[in-house]
């Protein structure tokens, strides 16, 4: 059983009040604001332990370093952002894809990862005067 703590229901708050999967230091910047005391082996400990507890769920892409999520039953496919290389929820309709699996496999989950520039980095580029 994990015990309630200031520090662990910080680090569960962020994760309900984020929009995106989020780094150990991602949750520990915003956790901390709850929870001054807070470090990272912390963070880290509690998220395994919400891992255990099938509260939160790993996203795991190559080239990004492990970020956590909330666990969902409902298929969330992910966003990658080239310039910032954060990975958001992304909203919009994903398009059924049929496909049949070789014979003998059996399909037990699937990805979508769509990849571009998100709507910070866009703005962003708008703002920086161009060089002459």
């Amino acid at each position: 059983m994990i015990r309630r703590t200031r520090q662990r229901d910080a680090v569960l708050e962020v994760f309900k009040t984020k929009e995106r999967p989020l780094t150990p230091k991602e949750v520990l910047a915003a956790a901390i604001k709850q929870a001054p005391t807070l470090g990272l082996t912390t963070v880290y400990r509690h998220i395994r332990a919400l891992e255990k507890k099938g509260e939160v769920t790993v996203v795991d892409y190559p080239g990004q370093p492990l970020r956590f999520e909330l666990a969902s039953k409902e298929y969330r496919p992910h966003f990658i952002c080239n310039v910032c290389r954060n990975v958001y929820y992304f909203s919009g309709q994903v398009p059924d894809v049929p496909f049949t699996p070789p014979e003998g496999f059996t399909i037990t989950g699937q990805e979508v990862v769509f990849y571009g520039i998100c709507k910070e980095c866009s703005l962003a580029a708008k703002r920086k005067p161009k060089a002459k």
